[in-house]
């Protein structure tokens, strides 16, 4: 008898074991996936699964693919390596998501369009290209607390109504660069017809200033030379001060 019942105990853990192993990804999905994250067409395991359609907040990301760590689970962490194709783009990085609410990005490689971003993250009516070079970005109620690397925004057009092509971006978050809570990444151009360098901003209320120094080339179309007129007088070298702050 004590034979037999190890033997239907072992059955039972094998058969649990397999449950879990080949845990359909989609029955996954529906049950644990946030309210505003959809994937359409998954298929394979919660372990390693995929689905050729995933939107989040609305915009359609792409197709998904991820590689599930099941130690990480041990100590109430989920980690995933997650890779992100499009047409136009992708996104490659190792996320991890805790109780507490924090999500991170480790290695985040990212080019993205910015029709392809979640609202906030893009100026509304602006086109251009997103990419990211993150060795590390910490996310709590979807607003960075921790970052570090490079941010491009590449063939920036803009305003609305009036587009522009006004040239490459880059922010640069290097460690430790952080006063208090807020985090600052250092502004410049990469190339186009401004010449800028200043600073990022980002607080913990959840809002940003943008400030720095600002001139055109000699290159620059008459209409963005006049617009920086608005900004009031040049130094000696053409520069021009400016400073943004709000919201997303």
């Amino acid at each position: 008898m004590r034979r037999a019942w190890s033997l239907i105990a072992l059955a039972i853990a094998a058969f649990l074991v397999f449950a879990v192993v080949t845990f359909p990804a989609s029955l996954a999905l529906s049950w644990f996936a946030p309210q505003n994250v959809r994937a359409y067409g998954a298929s394979g395991t919660l372990w390693h699964g995929r689905a050729p359609v995933l939107v989040v907040e609305g915009v359609r990301l792409g197709a998904v693919e991820w590689d599930l760590h099941a130690l990480s689970l041990l100590i109430a962490r989920l980690d995933a390596d997650v890779r992100l194709t499009r047409v136009d783009g992708y996104a490659n990085a190792r996320l991890s998501a805790t109780p507490a609410g924090r999500v991170s990005f480790t290695d985040l490689d990212a080019t993205l369009p910015f029709a392809a971003l979640p609202a906030g993250i893009a100026p509304p009516g602006w086109s251009g290209t997103l990419s990211l070079k993150l060795a590390h970005l910490s996310l709590e109620d979807a607003w960075p607390v921790d970052i570090e690397g490079t941010v491009d925004a590449l063939n920036l057009n803009g305003p609305p109504g009036r587009p522009m092509n006004l040239g490459n971006y880059r922010i640069t978050f290097a460690p430790g660069q952080t006063s208090g809570e807020t985090l600052t990444g250092a502004l410049v151009d990469t190339g186009g017809p401004l010449q800028l360098t200043g600073t990022l901003q980002l607080k913990p209320d959840r809002s940003y200033v943008i400030e720095g120094m600002i001139a055109t080339r000699p290159d620059a179309p008459p209409g963005i030379a006049n617009t920086l007129q608005y900004l009031g007088p040049a130094d000696s070298q053409g520069r021009r001060p400016f400073s943004l702050a709000g919201t997303p």
